[in-house]
């Protein structure tokens, strides 16, 4: 290995002053043998600091050693606890009793009356307060704006394409390929949802606003998005989209570092845009990629022209599918196919089906006939009048179900068909989840929810809601306010919303502390004209029943409690009242979940039907804990065995920086693993230590535990005096104890009966002296270890031990030393140079003098 000797502490002194360029004196090499008094001194301080910090990671992999154990095995609030007596207990609880009876009943648990106790009947359960509102339908069914086919259509040539960028190396092949697309809708930072218009509204003529709009959106795609023009630079960053002069174009606000459009400008897309390709000068080479600037300059055509196409509504419906969900069976049905257009074409003697004209009748009986081909489509799909088409000549297109328990729901990946024939995505035939309010709420009732602020009021709870908010919203914000203390849903089936208290049993109130709440959820009470009936102050009054003798609001269903019948034996039997259907029989709990057992004419109950109990311990699960249990302790005892017994070797020392240069990764981590070794040798702390593991069995038997009651169970002590004192665990014969005598385990290791103190208690106080989480145990010390040398387990003690304080001191030492190693330095390369410095002054007179000669 290297010599500390040639060790260098000057660095490039030649920076400093002359280096023997007139003498051809080794100066530094002088310095360096002038000032290995004082480098020494600092090598074999470093080398002590080593030696401290191993010590103090050696006394660390002990102290946290010890707290993992306790932690695990000794905490009330760990899985594998050991210290507490229901870890052996008989936890494998097995119902006995009828299919009809026993199925009903679970229990967990232990209790000292467990082959006493027998539940003879349960008479009823536990259940919530529900409240139902008013039916919230749609009296017309799930009615679209189709009402005749006079209407032209708008299409948008851009929605749904993908707008690309790149770059092109110098090979002239693309690279960094980014795409936009021109999505249908968009979620902003508040979670609502964005519909995207690229076509105006039926009847109606695009505007610039519409086109400002429409911009606005797409910027917020934009930087939605994950593209970048290079290394941080963002897409929104870099363009934009602007609407002006009647033209949909791009902006371009920073440079977008080398980024072209790659669309050829024949695509369909840029097309869409407006965008004319510029002439090419004769010779010239087609520029690979479209800048911004040359897309913005060339975008000739309107985007009304160019990006919205407009169709007779026969031709737009010819073709477009709708998706409809009956009843969660989901089908794909056709509005007009290519036929029944031709067949109609024909009856109408529509010559051009882009451009026709009919009557105001004809219109609606045009209209008619394709109901009546889009149902027979229906009624293949689910069934003759399954879901129903309103096929009246004086209405619109419409759908209801044959069954009013049935919900029929129609939604679609086209945005613009769902706007031009008037319904929103998931549209029912009853409430939209995804819709809101105003799909059903009359015009009274939305004058509620403005009166109302937006909020609702439930069990004294206000909650916050928008008129943004979605049905799924409002319900989802009901059901995680903790103070409303209910849960609320909507039932397709019945068309109504249910409120259900969080907790079962009596007394649970449901209350509507508002008009909206009351509209909502309840059933409201309406005079003869339709209009709600409200109090003197304008609160909406609930319709009323009477039920179970009682006056309540009607629709709601009051909670109860669950009842059970227990036999103690010896004829006392108890009948008992929960709210839950949970009940603790003194320590065996016990929880029901279906009505069983009869009473005879003097209404005892009939035994025949009871459910009894057996119990025993868990014994795979105990062993496993057990098992873990002395792995972990025969592990931490070899440590201090292994820390107190090892002989450090002095040959090892720690290596300099300038020694670990010569050795490779390997050669240096061999070399420190064997001077890591023995640095706890005879250390007192470590000596008690280890004396105190060593008494741990004695301890346990000085406590009550006898020897051959520890053999029984499978514990001994190592034969191997020089281990340690590690504890040896037969597998077999602690099985066969928790099977027959789980009692006498239990006390051996959380003590009880004639063991005073248990193995695992002992173990925890020996360990608790030198390392603990809780100082409280232990005097207010972490233990003597800890107190030595820190743990990361309690990071207070890091900079607070008494390794850290020496560390600090013999730091401040060298920190010293390093300055009078600079001091000597600079003195000794001072008079170097003015020797130099004459030397060559002297050099240079001879020269001259020899001239003179």
């Amino acid at each position: 290995m290297a010599s500390i000797s040639s060790t260098s502490s000057l660095g490039n002194t030649a920076l400093r002053g002359f280096g023997g360029m007139a003498s051809g004196i080794d100066r530094d090499s002088i310095i360096e043998q002038m000032t290995l008094g004082t480098t020494t001194k600092i090598n074999n301080q470093k080398k002590k600091m080593q030696q401290l910090t191993w010590k103090q990671e050696a006394y660390r992999g002990v102290s946290d050693k010890i707290i993992d154990l306790t932690d695990k095995f000794a905490s009330y609030s760990s899985s594998s606890n050991l210290k507490d007596p229901m870890a052996f207990a008989k936890s494998l609880i097995t119902v006995h009793g009828k299919d009809t009876s026993s199925k009903f009943v679970t229990a967990t648990g232990s209790s000292q009356l467990m082959n006493n106790i027998s539940i003879l009947g349960v008479e009823q359960l536990a259940s919530s307060t529900v409240r139902q509102s008013s039916q919230h339908i749609r009296k017309e069914g799930l009615a679209t704006e189709l009402d005749d086919l006079g209407t032209t259509y708008s299409s948008s040539k851009l929605e749904g394409a993908n707008l690309n960028f790149g770059m092109y190396n110098t090979d002239g092949k693309l690279v960094n390929q980014k795409t936009f697309t021109f999505a249908s809708s968009y979620t902003d930072d508040n979670g609502k949802k964005h519909t995207i218009h690229y076509t105006p509204e039926n009847g109606k003529a695009w505007t610039a606003e519409d086109g400002r709009k429409l911009a606005a959106d797409l910027n917020y795609l934009l930087k939605d998005s994950e593209i970048e023009f290079g290394e941080g630079n963002k897409a929104s960053d870099a363009i934009q989209f602007v609407y002006e002069n009647d033209q949909l174009t791009i902006k371009q606000l920073k440079d977008t570092q080398g980024f072209k459009i790659t669309n050829s400008a024949d695509s369909d897309v840029m097309k869409a845009l407006g965008y004319e390709e510029p002439p090419v000068a004769e010779g010239a080479e087609k520029p690979k990629g479209i800048s911004i600037a040359t897309f913005a300059d060339n975008v000739k055509g309107k985007f009304t022209d160019t990006a919205i196409h407009t169709d007779s509504a026969l031709d737009y419906l010819t073709g477009k599918k709708l998706t409809f969900n009956y009843n969660g069976s989901k089908k794909d049905i056709e509005l007009i196919t290519a036929d029944e257009k031709a067949e109609l074409m024909k009856k109408y003697n529509i010559t051009d089906s882009s451009s026709f004209s009919l009557t105001d009748q004809q219109k609606k009986e045009l209209l008619t006939d394709i109901k009546t081909n889009l149902q027979s489509r229906l009624d293949k799909a689910y069934g003759n009048g399954a879901v129903k088409v309103n096929t009246d000549d004086d209405k619109p297109l419409s759908f209801t179900t044959g069954d009013a328990t049935s919900t029929v729901t129609i939604t679609s990946n086209s945005a613009e068909l769902l706007k031009n024939i008037g319904i929103e995505n998931g549209d029912s035939n009853k409430v939209n989840l995804s819709g809101k309010l105003d799909q059903f709420l009359s015009e009274d009732e939305l004058k509620e929810w403005s009166e109302n602020d937006g909020k609702l009021v439930i069990n004294g709870a206000t909650i916050d809601i928008n008129a943004n908010s979605s049905i799924n919203d409002i319900l989802s914000k009901i059901n995680s306010n903790t103070e409303a203390g209910v849960k609320a849903t909507y039932v397709d089936a019945t068309g109504k919303f249910v409120l259900v208290s969080n907790e079962t049993g009596a007394g649970r109130e449901i209350t509507l502390d508002n008009n909206l709440a009351k509209i909502l959820f309840g059933e409201c009470e309406k005079n003869e004209s339709g209009k709600y009936v409200t109090d003197a102050e304008g609160n909406i009054q609930l319709e009323q029943e009477v039920k179970d003798g009682k006056q309540q609001d009607k629709g709601v269903t009051y909670g109860e409690n669950a009842k059970i019948a227990v036999s103690y034996g010896n004829g006392l039997t108890v009948e008992m009242e929960r709210s839950s259907n949970s009940f603790n029989l003194e320590g065996l709990n016990v929880t029901v979940s279906g009505k069983f057992g009869e009473k005879d004419a003097d209404g005892k109950w009939i035994s025949s039907e009871a459910v009894t109990f057996t119990a025993k311990a868990d014994v795979d699960a105990v062993t496993e804990k057990v098992k873990s249990f002395f792995e972990d302790f025969n592990a931490l005892v070899t440590e201090i065995n292994g820390q107190v017994t090892t002989r450090p070797d002095d040959s090892y020392q720690p290596l300099t920086d300038e020694q670990k240069a010569e050795m490779d990764e390997t050669s240096i981590e061999n070399w420190e693993k064997k001077a890591k070794q023995g640095m706890l040798y005879g250390d007192s702390a470590m000596r008690d230590l280890s004396t105190d593991v060593q008494a741990i069995f004695t301890k346990l038997m000085e406590s009550g535990a006898s020897y051959d009651d520890l053999k029984e169970i499978g514990i001994s002590y190592s034969e191997d005096y020089l281990d340690g004192g590690t504890l040896v665990f037969d597998e077999a014969k602690f099985k066969a104890a928790m099977e027959s005598d789980p009692d006498k385990v239990s006390n051996i290791f959380t003590g009880g009966g004639n063991v005073k103190k248990g193995l695992v208690n002992i173990v925890e106080d020996t360990f608790t002296p030198y390392a603990t989480r809780y100082s409280s145990k232990n005097g207010n010390s972490y233990g003597r270890l800890i107190e030595i040398a820190g743990s990361s387990k309690k990071p207070t003690t890091l900079m607070s031990n008494e390794i850290y304080n020496q560390l600090k001191e013999m730091q401040n030492t060298i920190d010293k030393l390093n300055e009078r190693l600079q001091t000597e330095q600079d003195r000794y390369i001072s008079q170097f140079t003015t020797m130099e410095t004459l030397i060559n002054q002297m050099n240079t007179q001879s020269s001259y003098l020899s001239q003179l000669g």
